[in-house]
């Protein structure tokens, strides 16, 4: 377009030119920071920890080599004992006779570290009632660490059921070898 038909044409307009520029730049505003007095309190002295101690269980002191365990026994129960002793030939002052009720727990290092025990019959009592990490099956006896172990079912039960007496027979007669 000429100059004079522009003028012409928009002689009554206000006519703008239209640049291409650059993008503004931003200009990035630093934040500002007020400073403040820092008042530092006192931080009390770090309380030194405590030795948490450990729950002290009674040391069972064994003296025999046959070890009966039971949760409570009886007088009546007690009777019955006498007699699976009797048939394979022990007494009752030949066995160490703990009744858990009374005892709590045995400690298993210190059952260990005694070496005296070489036979463990538990009447209705599992090894992890006391914390021991021994798995025994009723009525099969097991030998760990030297020991011979026996699980049965408490003798309460034993005194009313002629064939678990007959199974226990069996499992004491492989245990002791009569």
């Amino acid at each position: 377009m000429t100059s004079n038909l522009a003028n012409y044409l928009f002689s009554t307009e206000t006519l703008y030119k239209n640049v291409v520029s650059e993008s503004p730049k931003v200009v990035e505003a630093k934040p500002v920071v007020e400073q403040k007095a820092v008042v530092q309190e006192p931080v009390p002295a770090p309380i030194p920890p405590r030795e948490v101690a450990k729950p002290v269980i009674p040391t069972f002191k064994f003296q025999n080599q046959v070890l009966i365990l039971t949760d409570t026994i009886s007088e009546s129960e007690k009777a019955l004992l006498v007699k699976i002793l009797g048939a394979i030939g022990l007494t009752l002052e030949q066995v160490d006779l703990v009744e858990l009720s009374k005892v709590q727990t045995l400690d298993y290092q210190s059952f260990l570290s005694q070496n005296v025990t070489k036979k463990f019959v538990s009447f209705g009592v599992g090894l992890g009632k006391i914390n021991w990490n021994i798995l025994l099956n009723i009525y099969q006896p097991k030998n760990v660490a030297g020991v011979d172990f026996l699980l049965s079912d408490e003798l309460r039960v034993l005194d009313t059921n002629l064939d678990l007496k007959k199974t226990l027979w069996g499992a004491l007669k492989a245990m002791f070898g009569n």
